[in-house]
């Protein structure tokens, strides 16, 4: 049994994609990668905590500091 859960983070910024009226936002998707990628190597980006996953039991939870596979355990 493994030790290790997932860490689930999310993105606290938006990409901007400047482009015609109708445009497909389908076809910006390139340019939002690219500038996300622009976003990160210049560090102006922010993760936020979302929760873990513990792939061997299927749970998620967002208290890590306290999670255990056996309750009766402690971290």
């Amino acid at each position: 049994m493994s030790k290790n859960v997932s860490y689930d983070f999310g993105l606290d910024s938006i990409i901007v994609v400047d482009a015609p009226i109708g445009t497909d936002p389908d076809t910006l998707i390139e340019q939002a990668k690219q500038k996300l990628i622009e976003r990160i190597r210049e560090g102006d980006i922010t993760f936020r905590f979302e929760n873990i996953f513990d792939s061997e039991t299927g749970a998620y939870n967002e208290d890590w500091e306290n999670y255990s596979r056996n309750p009766q355990e402690t971290p």
